[in-house]
């Protein structure tokens, strides 16, 4: 998401902020509640200058996906050379969402903390999570390596570039999937777009986060390092 993106959508909501919480979960048997308790706080960002807030769509008309739907190929909907059946995320069938959270600063840009999109869907049974999250991956699957947004939003116009691995930690299983947004020159020389979207699942429940940071030419994208080590932190929450 680029600047004038996330700026925009933390303006709207910058007078709801609140903190995340929620109660632990070791069985595995989540509930929506206690889920939430996995998801990562403004303390993990740094606190200073972080909101919270929850996304109720308001601001997401840009790139808008269901408030209820987990991420499988973020902006495709916006490509114009995206192959046939490529979905930017899917609504699962039989389970309980818990609504679109975001954590992130005030004011987004290269020096500052990522924006921290994410949420799960809880169903009741581990069988049907697998079910769900069997979809999931499906999906996402069929995310292209590259695609093209030529007209639009200018924010989002631009080439895309995406990268897919399998996750694991603490029983957690999914992917992490990386995305680098360039700019045309004539619009955004100075910074890049680097975003990287983790889907999970275990016992009866699906999360997702999605971390997206702003970078200057030439720097290495590490969201997925960030990602990896602030949602580990946080899932950690949920064994105790």
């Amino acid at each position: 998401m680029s600047t004038s993106a996330m700026r925009s959508l933390i303006a709207v909501f910058a007078a709801a902020a609140s903190v995340l919480a929620g109660c632990g979960g070791g069985t595995g048997s989540f509930t929506e509640e206690s889920i939430k308790a996995g998801f990562v706080e403004p303390a993990e960002l740094g606190g200073k200058d972080v909101i919270a807030f929850e996304d109720d769509g308001s601001a997401g008309h840009i790139v808008y996906t269901p408030e209820d739907s987990v991420p499988t190929c973020p902006y495709a909907q916006r490509a114009d050379d995206a192959p046939a059946g490529t979905t930017a995320a899917v609504q699962l069938q039989g389970g309980n969402a818990t609504g679109r959270f975001i954590v992130g600063p005030v004011n987004p840009g290269p020096k500052a903390p990522p924006v921290v999109t994410q949420g799960a869907v809880v169903f009741e049974s581990a069988q049907l999570a697998g079910a769900g999250m069997q979809q999931v991956k499906a999906a996402a699957a069929k995310c292209p390596g590259t695609f093209t947004i030529l007209g639009g939003p200018p924010q989002i116009v631009g080439s895309y570039t995406v990268n897919s691995r399998p996750l694991e930690f603490d029983g957690w299983t999914g992917y992490s999937q990386q995305l680098a947004h360039t700019a045309p020159p004539d619009l955004n020389p100075d910074t890049f777009d680097d975003l990287v979207t983790v889907v999970l699942h275990k016992g009866n429940a699906i999360i997702y986060a999605g971390f997206a940071q702003i970078k200057k030419p030439g720097e290495r994208a590490n969201s997925g390092e960030k990602a990896e080590q602030l949602l580990q932190q946080a899932l950690s929450r949920l064994d105790t």
